[in-house]
């Protein structure tokens, strides 16, 4: 169970909306434990790749991540 977090930085829990900067497109991610991962309904594990990547950034923030088919950054334009 997470009690509350703030919309400072991405923690467990947090819903994000991030930027991809390979095509622009707006996707939000839900932060999960790995049991709860559904990518399809947006929701990443914390030990995914972007999951960890984008733990402890702020709104504004740009990260990358590296994937099977290159990196990919992504810009943080909301967390909730």
């Amino acid at each position: 169970i997470v009690e509350g977090h703030t919309t400072e930085t991405v923690e467990f829990g947090a819903t994000v909306k991030t930027k991809r900067s390979d095509n622009d497109r707006e996707e939000n991610f839900t932060i999960v434990g790995a049991e709860e991962s559904d990518m399809l309904a947006g929701k990443i594990s914390h030990e995914s790749p972007l999951g960890s990547a984008l733990l402890g950034h702020k709104k504004g923030e740009t990260i990358s991540v590296r994937t099977p088919k290159g990196e990919i950054s992504y810009k943080i334009i909301d967390i909730q």
